[in-house]
């Protein structure tokens, strides 16, 4: 029995990819690094992924928040 080993390209970018590393696996990676989030990036967080944004949606989203707005 042969494992597939077909390798997937994102249609925006056009680089390799396989799949998300997900919450749990960044998590580890963020605790081996020493990052840690404060209480109002945390709020954040949890605030979109309430409302059902996942991915470049919910990145651009926080994004979005923590950029200084001109005119303010």
């Amino acid at each position: 029995m042969s494992k597939s080993t077909a390798l997937k390209r994102s249609a925006t970018t056009g680089r390799f990819v396989t799949k998300a590393l997900g919450k749990s696996k960044a998590t580890k990676f963020a605790k081996v690094e020493g990052v840690t989030t404060t209480s109002k990036s945390a709020k954040t967080l949890k605030t979109y992924s309430d409302r059902g944004l996942k991915g470049d949606a919910l990145r651009s989203a926080i994004t979005g928040t923590f950029t200084n707005k001109k005119g303010k």
